[in-house]
């Protein structure tokens, strides 16, 4: 039996007394059924409405590619597992290198070349693991002290003579030899815990020497305390983990620029006044951001501060012995802009002075000022724990 929700009929009458007929039916899909009838014959058409049409071919082609895509997911999902299990779990191994730092000796083309006097630059990328990045000994060479699973991860060093952009440069690269789902179905298999760091390495950077630095530390968990380091340069990014970064004394020198991006984490910066910088520029987004501003400042200028930070809380840590100039200003999108108290702050001529430009996106931003010279006030320093024991 056929259900009908329409049903039209049309009889034509023929000069020969016989008679046509024509009836039109639509079922509740809306496809239509035609239906002649001419003296004794009998024809049957059917049509389907065109919107109805498109709607029908739009939801076979949805749940085409849906299964496509399962089916490739499993395959990929496979693919990982097997490989995961060829190469077996990570497993760490002891790590003791001494890498050189590119000088002007190791660049003799670049003499007489506009950027022969440039100081050597050092890039060090880290990831997937907890690290610890301090001050050497002067006189020394890079060290790089620790363990890491050499089945899944490469660690290695590259120089590149000076060229018209900059001095020599030393890169120092811990990177992964495989496909990110294939290491995490690598710890699954392991001990069933993806967020295990199978890397931990301390790097060591000789005091003493002029150097620009790139550090770009990801995945996983960081103490970096530069204090003491001679810089002429420094750029930071850190991203997905929790970092500490800080300055436990001094520079040797007074940086123009200090650029650092935090993304995704949790972040701490500590005395960055220790970095000696004529201009601070920092962003952040997705996560927690801690600066704390004590430390020497250069007190023959003003510094300026630029601060943004998006989708996250900002607190911001301002001791009392630094003056913040009238034009400095915090504002807020979507969010709460933390106010700038200056009641408390000194009123010596020579003290350091700050300008602030501190902009939140959805987000608050919370602004305290501390006695610095009260222990209970003083910011936390960057802890500095001793290389972990190789596993054997």
């Amino acid at each position: 039996m056929r259900s009908h929700r329409r049903r039209d009929r049309v009889v034509y009458m023929r000069d020969d007394g016989g008679e046509d007929t024509v009836e039109v039916a639509e079922n509740p899909v809306g496809v239509s059924f035609v239906q002649a009838r001419k003296g004794g014959a009998r024809v049957t058409t059917s049509k389907m409405a065109g919107w109805k049409k498109v709607l029908l071919f739009g939801v076979v082609a949805a749940v085409s590619i849906g299964v496509l895509l399962i089916v490739v997911s499993v395959g990929t999902l496979l693919w990982a597992n097997s490989v995961a299990e060829e190469l077996g779990e990570p497993t760490p191994v002891p790590t003791a290198v001494t890498i050189a730092v590119a000088g002007e000796a190791a660049a003799p083309a670049a003499r007489g070349s506009a950027s022969s006097d440039a100081p050597p630059r050092v890039e060090i990328e880290l990831l997937d693991g907890r690290f610890e990045i301090r001050a050497g000994p002067a006189g020394t060479e890079i060290q790089v002290d620790g363990e890491y699973a050499e089945n899944y991860y490469e660690l290695i060093e590259e120089h590149t003579p000076a060229d018209a952009s900059g001095g020599p440069t030393t890169t120092i690269r811990l990177r992964p030899t495989s496909n990110g789902l294939v290491r995490m179905m690598a710890a699954f298999r392991g001990n069933g815990d993806p967020s295990r760091q199978p890397n931990r390495l301390t790097v060591l950077i000789p005091a003493g020497r002029p150097l620009a630095l790139t550090l770009d530390v990801s995945r996983g968990e960081s103490r970096i305390d530069l204090g003491g380091l001679t810089l002429t340069d420094l750029n930071v990014d850190l991203s997905m983990g929790d970092h500490r970064l800080g300055f436990g004394e001094p520079l040797a020198e007074t940086l123009q620029q200090l650029r650092i991006s935090g993304d995704t984490g949790n972040i701490e910066l500590d005395q960055l006044g220790n970095a000696r910088a004529r201009a601070l520029r920092i962003s952040s987004r997705m996560g927690n951001f801690t600066v704390d501003l004590g430390g020497e400042w250069p007190t023959d200028d003003v510094s300026d501060l630029e601060i943004t930070h998006a989708m996250g809380n900002l607190r911001l840590r301002i001791p009392n012995s630094v003056r913040v100039t009238p034009d400095s200003r915090s504002s807020a999108t979507m969010g709460e802009s933390g106010r700038i108290d200056r009641r408390e702050e000194t009123v010596d001529p020579d003290a350091p002075v700050l300008r602030l430009d501190l902009s939140t996106t959805m987000g608050a931003t919370r602004i305290t000022r501390y006695v610095a010279d009260r222990p209970e006030e003083l910011a936390t320093r960057v802890p500095s724990p001793r290389a972990p024991e190789p596993t054997r």
